[in-house]
């Protein structure tokens, strides 16, 4: 009877056997060295990061706070104007401006920087305030712009983000930071009309 099929020699299934298990075995070994390549991570220590991030602040914040104080200064000179023409809100208008484009490439620093694997969260507040921060000024460019300066809101929104920025460097134990922003604790001048 020709259609049964033929039996394999015990030697035939035992070489069979053994492949497969050597196959499976070999692909286990292969997903296991993917997963141990992948999560052994080239990302920098936190004690790394934050030097790097230190050194931006040394490097990039007194140009900010250089462009705060002109900017305090061009908004007071406004304030003192009777009849302030449109040329002056423009001359307060660019010097708010410039504190949020400097703030906003500081942020952008330390968005460059490469992250540590712990504390990402913290990390990303941090670019959140300095981001609402850099926001905080542009608004109130354009309310000084159009005219409509004398709203409160712009200080209380710079007031809040500065706030939350100082927060942040203090949470991340950012000290070279602390020295060129301040603490949480420190009151700075927010000039509300």
């Amino acid at each position: 009877m020709g259609g049964e099929p033929a039996t394999e020699s015990r030697g035939s299934r035992l070489r069979t056997h053994i492949g497969w298990w050597v196959g499976i075995s070999s692909a286990a070994i292969g997903i296991l060295a993917f997963f141990l390549t992948r999560c052994e991570s080239d990302a920098p220590s936190l004690g790394e990061w934050r030097a790097k991030a230190d050194a931006i602040c040394e490097q990039e914040f007194p140009g900010v706070i250089q462009k705060m104080q002109a900017s305090d200064a061009a908004f007071l000179e406004l304030l003192r104007k009777p009849d302030p023409a449109q040329v002056d809100r423009n001359t307060a208008s660019e010097a708010a401006q410039e504190v949020s484009v400097s703030m906003r490439h500081l942020v952008g620093s330390w968005r460059a920087l490469e992250q540590p694997d712990e504390r990402r969260g913290e990390i990303d507040a941090l670019h959140t305030a300095g981001a609402d921060f850099s926001e905080a000024y542009a608004s109130f460019s354009s309310a000084i712009y159009s005219d409509e300066y004398m709203d409160e809101v712009y200080g209380e929104q710079e007031e809040a983000a500065l706030t939350a920025l100082t927060h942040q460097i203090e949470v991340l134990d950012l000290k070279e930071c602390k020295v060129q922003v301040g603490g949480p604790e420190d009151e700075g001048e927010i000039i509300v009309p």
